[in-house]
Order: structure tokens, then sequence, then C-alpha cells
């Protein structure tokens, strides 16, 4: 939710700032398929597999995708550096949390059907962080939202992925500016 909502503000930023959506199709954005197919892993697993089953192997796939995705874009201006560092913070907690991201439970905690869903490991891919979490503080610790109904929950990781999705969807508007052909100096 708050991927989307980044993107819609990049966009709009972009076109505020003087860009143009038919610049789109221009920027030169490289396997857009990769980070779509990663996402449908992910959701097809949490309807396929019953929760936990298979999470380790669904992040190990999911995360292999979007990194193949990053490498073949890396040389864009800044926005892929921080979309990397976001999902390497993701990455690690799931991945040393068994495939699960840790939610904190100062969070969920005025979500009684939630707090339980989550001790109960009953959401794919979530778990309630305790003592035994490793790296809490890269797993989801803030909430979106008003405090008794939030949008949901979000990590130091999603923040940094939000940023650089921003800063790639203003880039996307923006690109016939940059592109312009610069002027030549007589020999």
């Amino acid at each position: 939710m708050i991927l989307l909502l980044a993107a819609v503000l990049g966009l709009a930023i972009g076109l505020l700032s003087g860009g143009s959506l038919k610049n789109l199709r221009l920027y030169p954005l490289k396997v857009l398929l990769l980070p779509i197919l990663a996402l449908l892993i992910k959701t097809g697993a949490s309807f396929l597999f019953h929760p936990q089953h298979g999470a380790v192997l669904v992040c190990l796939l999911q995360y292999g995708l979007l990194f193949a995705f990053l490498a073949f874009n890396i040389r864009r201006p800044v926005w892929p550096i921080l979309v990397l560092l976001g999902t390497l913070s993701n990455f690690f907690v799931i991945l040393l949390n068994g495939g699960r991201m840790p939610v904190s439970a100062a969070l969920v905690g005025q979500l009684p059907q939630r707090l339980e869903q989550l001790q109960m490991n009953q959401i794919y891919a979530y778990c309630l962080a305790d003592g035994q979490t490793l790296l809490p503080f890269l797993g989801d610790i803030l909430r979106i939202g008003p405090e008794g109904t939030p949008f949901g929950f979000a990590s130091v990781g999603d923040l940094l992925i939000c940023v650089g999705v921003l800063i790639l969807c203003k880039q996307l508007t923006r690109l016939s500016q940059s592109k312009e052909p610069q002027p030549t100096q007589p020999e």
C-alpha cells in the first residue's frame, strides 16, 4: 500500500515540476517483469501454502528476483541504491527469522485479532517479534495510519524502498529534460 502511495507521489511531483507521462515509455528501466514476478510469487504462496510452509524458499526466490532487477538497473541515478539498501534490510531480517517478517507487538496491541493471528503464526511470512527475534529493529516497527485503525505496518527497509520508488517515478516523468542535447563547444 505505501509503495503504491510512494509511486503516485513520485509521479505527481514529477508532473508538477514539468514532467510528462509520455516520458514513462522512454525511461530505460530494464526487466520490470522481475519485481512483478516476485510480488506474484509472494502473493501466490500466501494463498497456496499453509502459513509458514516454504517461507524461506519463497523469500529466497522473491528476493533473488528483486536483486536481479536491481542489478540490471544499478547504473540509474540514486533510486537503485536506496531500493537496494531497503531490500537488503528486509531480506536479512526475513531470512534470519525463518522466512518471516517480525512485527512489533506494540504495533498490534490494539488489534487483538491481528495479535492473535501473529501469535499463532497464521499470517504467511509474518511473525510476532519476541525475545528470540533476530534484528528486530529491521522488522515492521512503524505504524502506517492512525493508532486504533492503521493501514498497515512498515520497516525501515520499506521506507528506503518507498523513497527509492518515489525518486524513480519522478525520474520517469522527467526524462526529456535530462535527455536534451547538450550544446557543443566550438573547437
